[in-house]
């Protein structure tokens, strides 16, 4: 019933907000709208706390939030409730992998994120807001930090066949211990295997004491593939991939076109 519905849980970029990373008036008030029903809401983004602080103080999110792709669940007053990371062999394996390709890479931390000097990450994700990423000239640089990289992102703005090539080095190379997406087209994300944001959505319903059937999840990128999967009622947005269309519940319209707004007014009738 649609009554049952406790949670729901919101991708951020392109799913949440719009390409321009604004939250329309009508997706806050929607927001606001479920809060007053007692209805809990939360977002799971591959992006870490800093990068969202504004936008979930904004909204009043004072439950488990999903960061790093599912490598942290954490409060936005930063107290941590679960943590992954990646095994430091394996991380120092990816980066030698990375740096043979000639590949840009970004390295996750629970409070900030690495890049080399001279890579284009340092302005290709400008737009997605959040602190600019510390820079290193060499990974040794970092010392023992390197045992606690929660992921690994590769970046290629100009041509997908790099990180597809990339992709199938890291599987020969690494058949264990990794997990692989591609959360952008540009972008191709390594983390701790098992590691998802459906697999800690699951652990927050769990600490929330909510049944799945009574989860919403948003989402439009192969990041959000478990998450939509585990949610009793998965939606992906018209701007979502064609395999995360295939397995959700709904396809509704984009994120530029207040798809989840529009959707949750209409199906928990909140006019």
């Amino acid at each position: 019933m649609k009554s049952d519905i406790h949670l729901v849980c919101f991708d951020v970029d392109h799913t949440l907000l719009t390409d321009q990373q604004e939250l329309t008036d009508k997706t806050k008030q929607t927001i606001f709208d479920l809060q007053a029903r007692g209805i809990k809401v939360i977002v799971a983004t591959g992006k870490n706390l800093a990068a969202v602080q504004p936008l979930v103080d904004e909204l009043g999110m004072d439950d488990p939030l999903i960061f790093v792709n599912g490598c942290l669940v954490q409060y936005r007053d930063g107290r941590v409730m679960l943590h992954e990371e990646l095994r430091p062999d394996l991380t120092r394996r990816v980066l030698e992998l990375g740096d043979r390709q000639r590949m840009d890479m970004m390295l996750y931390f629970v409070n900030d994120t690495v890049v080399k000097a001279g890579g284009i990450f340092n302005s290709a994700l400008d737009k997605y807001g959040g602190p600019a990423p510390r820079v290193v000239e060499k990974w040794q640089d970092l010392g023992k930090e390197l045992d606690h990289v929660l992921k690994i992102v590769f970046i290629h703005s100009d041509d997908h066949r790099y990180l597809e090539e990339m992709n199938e080095v890291l599987r020969k190379e690494i058949p264990q211990g990794i997990d692989l997406c591609f959360s952008l087209p540009i972008l191709l994300e390594i983390h701790p295997a098992g590691v998802s944001k459906g697999a800690a959505l699951k652990k927050v319903a769990l600490t929330l004491d909510i049944p799945m059937k009574s989860i919403i999840a948003f989402g439009d990128g192969e990041n959000d593939l478990e998450m939509i999967q585990y949610a009793g009622i998965g939606v992906a947005l018209g701007n979502a991939t064609p395999t995360l269309k295939a397995a959700a519940a709904y396809v509704i319209p984009s994120n530029n076109e207040e798809g989840p707004a529009d959707f949750l007014i209409e199906y928990l009738n909140l006019h």
